[in-house]
C-alpha cells in the first residue's frame, strides 16, 4: 500500500510540474500528500512494518528523562511528550508533526510567484530521497532540517524571525548549527556579496578545523554504504556546470544560488577527515536547502518549456534514488 501510495504521488508530482495547475496542487497532490504520510504512520503502528527508527522514537514519548541527551535538543523531546501527552497516542502525535512540517513547506513557499506553481517546491522535496529517509527514519534530524529551510525561506524579509526560527531549529537537532554558513552568505546585515561569501567560507572553514575535534565527531557507527563521495560529486558537478554556465558572471550564480558554496567546502572537508557518517548526515540536511534556493531559480525562467524542463529534471534526479536503494524499499513493500 505504501509504494503505491509513493508512486501515484510521484506521478501526480509529475503532472502537476507538467501543467503548472495550482489547483491539483492544492486539491489533488496536497490531500494525497497526507493521505501517504498517514499510510506511512499506519505501516508502523499498525501494520509492523519497517520503521524501526520511529517505533523507537514513540517509545521516547513516555520518558521522563532529564538528562542531558534530552536537554540538549529540549525542543524536540519535551515537545513529542507534550503532544502525547495531549493525543495520548503514538500513532496521531506522528500525524500532528506530519501534518506541521506539511503546512511549513507550504508556508516556505508561500511569498514565491504563484503564477507559475511558485508552491511547487513541496512537489520536489516531499518525494526526495532526502525528505523520503527523513520521515521514515532520521525524523528529529528532519523537523531540524524542515525548520531551518523555513527560517531561510523567511531570511530576507523577516530577519529578526527567521534568526529565533534557526535557534528552535538547533534545540531541535544541534546537527543544525552547521547550516549557520549557509544563513550567512545568503544574509549577513547589508554585506556586499564578496563579503557575505568570504564571511561564510571562513566559518565553513572553522567548522572543518575545529569542530571534528571539539565535538568528538567519530565514525565509530559507519553506514551499511559510503555515500560521501556520491554526495560530494553531485555538489561538485552542479557547481561546476552552473559556474560554467554563469561564467561571465560567477557571482550572479552565487547569488542566484549561495548555498553551493559553502555546502561544497564543509562536505569536502569532512570527507576529506574521513568523517563518513557526518558527512552523509550534512548532505542529507543541505539537500532541500539547495533545491529550495534551485526552484527559486526556475522562477525566474520565463520559457514555460524551459522552467518546466528544468524543474522535471529535479524531481528525476532526487527521486528516482528512493527507488534504487534496497533501504528505501524495505521502508515502502
Amino acid at each position: 500500500m505504501e509504494l503505491n501510495f509513493f508512486i501515484t504521488l510521484c506521478v501526480l508530482g509529475v503532472i502537476t510540474l507538467l501543467t503548472e495547475n495550482r489547483s491539483i496542487l492544492r486539491y489533488l497532490y496536497i490531500p494525497v500528500l497526507l493521505s501517504f504520510l498517514v499510510v506511512v504512520r499506519l505501516n508502523a503502528f499498525v501494520f509492523n512494518g519497517f520503521e524501526i527508527d520511529i517505533l523507537t522514537y514513540a517509545l521516547e514519548m513516555q520518558s521522563t528523562s532529564f538528562d542531558l541527551y534530552y536537554v540538549r535538543e529540549f525542543i524536540f523531546w519535551f515537545g513529542l511528550r507534550i503532544i502525547y501527552y495531549l493525543t495520548q497516542s503514538e500513532l496521531f502525535s506522528f500525524i500532528v508533526l506530519d501534518f506541521f512540517w506539511v503546512y511549513l513547506l507550504l508556508r516556505i513557499s508561500e511569498y514565491k510567484d504563484s503564477r507559475r506553481l511558485g508552491k511547487g517546491l513541496v512537489i520536489i522535496l516531499a518525494t526526495s530521497f532526502s525528505f523520503f529517509f527523513g520521515y521514515e527514519n532520521i525524523y528529529r534530524q528532519f523537523y531540524a532540517m524542515v525548520v531551518s529551510l523555513y527560517a531561510y525561506s523567511i531570511l530576507d524579509l523577516r530577519t529578526g524571525r527567521a534568526v529565533l526560527i534557526f535557534i528552535v531549529s538547533i534545540f531541535i537537532h544541534n546537527l543544525s548549527l552547521f547550516l549557520i554558513p549557509l544563513f550567512l552568505i545568503r544574509k549577513c546585515y547589508t554585506f556586499p556579496l564578496k563579503d557575505k561569501v568570504i564571511l561564510s567560507s571562513v566559518v565553513a572553514s572553522i567548522y572543518i578545523l575545529i569542530l571534528p575535534s571539539i565535538m568528538s565527531f567519530k565514525d565509530a557507527d559507519p553506514t551499511e554504504i559510503d555515500l560521501s563521495y556520491l554526495y560530494l560529486f553531485l555538489f561538485m558537478a552542479l557547481f561546476v556546470f552552473y559556474i560554467y554556465k554563469f561564467r561571465d558572471n560567477v557571482f550572479r550564480f552565487i547569488k542566484i544560488v549561495p548555498s553551493i558554496l559553502p555546502i561544497i567546502i564543509l562536505i569536502s572537508g569532512f570527507v576529506l577527515h574521513n568523517q563518513e557518517m557526518i558527512a552523509e548526515r550534512l548532505s542529507m540536511m543541505f539537500i532541500p536547502f539547495l533545491l529550495y534556493d534551485l526552484y527559486l531559480f526556475s522562477n525566474s525562467i520565463q520559457n514555460p518549456l524551459k522552467r518546466k524542463a528544468f524543474r522535471m529534471t529535479l524531481i528525476i534526479t532526487f527521486t528516482l534514488p528512493v527507488f534504487w536503494f534496497s533501504s528505501s524499499m524495505m521502508f515502502l513493500n
